[in-house]
């Protein structure tokens, strides 16, 4: 399970508030997304890029009442529309949409955006790869641990007392990604809390404190 998994370190938010590349903007028009709201159903009629400009999106696959998050999507990420997974705001969001055909004068033009598209590709199968892996040969404890050290990989921050990382997730978003029930989910956050492995700093942020078991946990197959 990739972490936050966010789908590439080149922000194109960045690039686009960049003096050499603000007059692409025109490009683009903004998106604004409740919270929880569905932004775009798999295979949209409309073939478009968009990129988070503020907020969160998640990408998912749903199959017989189930859901399998692909990505959690943050500021200077980019998508596309027109895939068979669903994308819905996680929380309230403000995005730059534009026409695959007009991104693609972009890329050709600017090489810069042909690499961060290359790369979101190429970490999307692999997120999709590591679901897969997952499911069929983890059990969601490991899941979870797995999520938690390559968050803490990805974007923890290093203290004294341990990693701190934020995950800005409730536990219901966190079963959904891991493809487990959120009971499960209290259950194995609750015994780690109790233990000390872990400290919840906040709604938002945890405090890994011993990240060699979550490791081994991750990777205990026995």
């Amino acid at each position: 399970m990739a972490g936050r998994m966010k789908l590439t370190n080149c922000n194109l938010l960045s690039i686009l508030n960049s003096p050499d590349y603000s007059h692409l903007l025109s490009a683009f028009r903004e998106k604004k997304v409740k919270k929880k709201d569905i932004i775009y159903l798999p295979n949209a009629d409309e073939n478009l890029m968009l990129i988070v400009k503020k907020g969160r999106v998640r990408v998912y696959l749903a199959f017989d009442h189930k859901e399998f998050t692909l990505s959690i999507l943050e500021a200077g990420d980019i998508y596309s529309t027109h895939t068979r997974a669903f994308t819905q705001a996680v929380e309230d969001c403000e995005l730059l949409v534009c026409g695959i055909e007009n991104f693609g004068t972009i890329m050709v033009q600017y090489p810069i955006f042909t690499l961060t598209a290359i790369n979101v590709l190429g970490d999307l199968l692999k997120n999709s790869i590591t679901i897969i892996n997952g499911l069929v040969f983890k059990e969601a404890h490991q899941r979870l641990a797995e999520l938690f050290v390559q968050t803490a990989e990805n974007k923890g921050k290093n203290t004294d007392e341990g990693i701190l990382i934020e995950l800005g997730l409730n536990n219901e978003q966190l079963a959904m990604l891991v493809g487990t029930s959120r009971q499960t989910v209290s259950i194995f956050l609750n015994d780690l809390y109790k233990s000390g492995i872990l400290g919840k700093i906040n709604r938002r942020i945890v405090l890994i404190r011993n990240i060699e078991y979550l490791k081994k946990i991750a990777s205990d197959f026995n």
